[in-house]
C-alpha cells in the first residue's frame, strides 16, 4: 500500500522533469572563455564561457570581464581571456556523388 502511494507521488515529478528541455541560444556567433591559472605551474584552475551575438562586442567586453573576473580569483590565480568566433559551415548545396571504383550500385 506504502509503495503504491510513493509510487503515485513520484511519477507526476518524473513526467514534469522529462518534459523540461534545454534552453536553446539560437543567435549566438561569439563565445568569450575566462581562463583562471596558476602564475607557477600555468595550470588552468576554472573556465568560464559566455556566449555574445557577434565577435566585436566580444572583444570589447574583454576588460570589462578581466576587471571583475580578477575580484572573484583564488589568491594568486591570474586570469586571462579571449573570444572565439562561432561560424556554422557552409551548406553542401551539391554533395559530390562520385562513386568509387569496383563499386556496384544495387
Amino acid at each position: 500500500m506504502k509503495l503504491s502511494i510513493i509510487l503515485l507521488v513520484l511519477f507526476p515529478i518524473c513526467a514534469w522533469a522529462a518534459d523540461m528541455k534545454q534552453p536553446r541560444n539560437l543567435g549566438n556567433t561569439a563565445v568569450m572563455h575566462l581562463y583562471y591559472y596558476a602564475p607557477k605551474t600555468l595550470e588552468v584552475t576554472y573556465v568560464d564561457s559566455y556566449l555574445f551575438k557577434d565577435e566585436g562586442s566580444c572583444k570589447s567586453a574583454i576588460p570589462k570581464a578581466l576587471q571583475i573576473a580578477t575580484v572573484y580569483a583564488s589568491e594568486g590565480d591570474l586570469v586571462s581571456a579571449s573570444c572565439v568566433g562561432m561560424t556554422p559551415p557552409e551548406p553542401i548545396t551539391k554533395p559530390n556523388r562520385a562513386r568509387p571504383e569496383n563499386s556496384t550500385e544495387l
